[in-house]
């Protein structure tokens, strides 16, 4: 098995590091900065109880770490410029007690580098890794048998991380996959059924975009109707949002006929009698202008 080094280490900081700059402390690590790693650096270590952190820190700086040396930490705040430059990928980290910081930054574990070699570079045990496995497969594996079924095989080999999963988890994966190339025809095919969907429906109940003189008021109909009414079919015809607010009402002596010394009722004869309407305009039965209602009008025709 190969031994895993200090390369290692530092490839697998930086993945975490990518990781970290969508999580908690993204504000330090997007654009990661000398004073912005000195006090993420800060927070890290504020309350932490790991022995080798601490550990790391005077090894780095040169002085142990309390929560009551800001000041100092500041003072340092220069020898954060190689660990900035390593995150921006502007320069690499040599010094070991750099990358050890560098892990604590982005919390990365197992850490520091003798743990990291220890922990990974020997074991025989699949470990589960937060981060992303990379398949390797041999295409000539022939899962057809019932006893290699049952053997598990390392389908990732990694020197952060390995995952080992059974063949006939692996086969059942390989019969569930859809092509890039299915997935476009089955979108294409919901567009298809969508478009014709919403065709047949405007065949079927189209808006209704006119109206009808209905008894005593408009109603919003189909254009293409040429039954609806009782009676009388009345004339179908465009909506017009003022004619819309038209309605034929009753009247007696007891109604406001006037506003502000203005009309505020209409009328006009149809068979010799007077309808009374709520708006000015025309009939809409006959096509005659209404008329604004008059005292005349009111003395002559109306009574309690």
């Amino acid at each position: 098995m190969k031994k895993n080094t200090l390369e290692d280490y530092k490839q697998a900081i930086k993945a975490k590091y990518e990781d970290e700059k969508s999580g908690d402390y993204s504000s330090f690590l997007i654009n990661p900065s000398r004073a912005k790693l000195r006090d993420l650096c800060n927070i890290h270590f504020k309350g932490n109880g790991n022995h080798n952190d601490f550990l790391i820190f005077r090894n780095f700086f040169g002085f142990d770490f309390k929560e009551d040396n800001s000041k100092e930490l500041k003072k340092q705040t220069d020898k954060f410029r190689p660990l900035e430059t390593f995150f921006k990928g502007e320069t690499d980290l040599t010094d070991i007690s750099g990358v050890d910081l560098a892990a604590v930054l982005v919390n990365y574990e197992p850490r520091p580098l003798n743990r990291f070699i220890k922990v990974i570079g020997t074991t025989t045990t699949a470990r589960k890794e937060e981060n992303t496995t990379y398949a390797i497969i041999d295409k000539s594996t022939d899962f057809t048998t019932d006893e290699k079924k049952k053997e598990p095989i390392i389908i990732h080999e990694h020197p952060v991380k390995r995952t080992v999963v059974l063949q006939s988890t692996l086969s059942q994966i390989q019969h569930k996959t859809i092509s890039v190339k299915q997935i476009f025809k089955i979108l294409l095919l919901v567009v298809i059924i969508a478009v014709s969907a919403y065709g047949m429906k405007e065949l079927i109940a189209p808006k209704k975009q006119c109206m009808q003189w209905q008894m005593d008021h408009y109603e919003i109909v189909d254009c293409s109707s040429t039954t609806q009414g009782i009676g009388i079919i009345n004339e179908i015809k465009p909506i017009i949002e003022e004619e819309m607010k038209l309605k034929k009402i009753e009247v007696s002596l007891k109604t406001p006929f006037f506003q502000k010394n203005k009309a505020a009722i209409w009328y006009c004869k149809k068979d010799s009698k007077l309808e009374y309407f709520n708006a000015a305009g025309f009939h809409p039965e006959n096509g005659k202008p209404l008329k604004p209602i008059s005292q005349y009008i009111i003395t002559k025709y109306i009574k309690e």
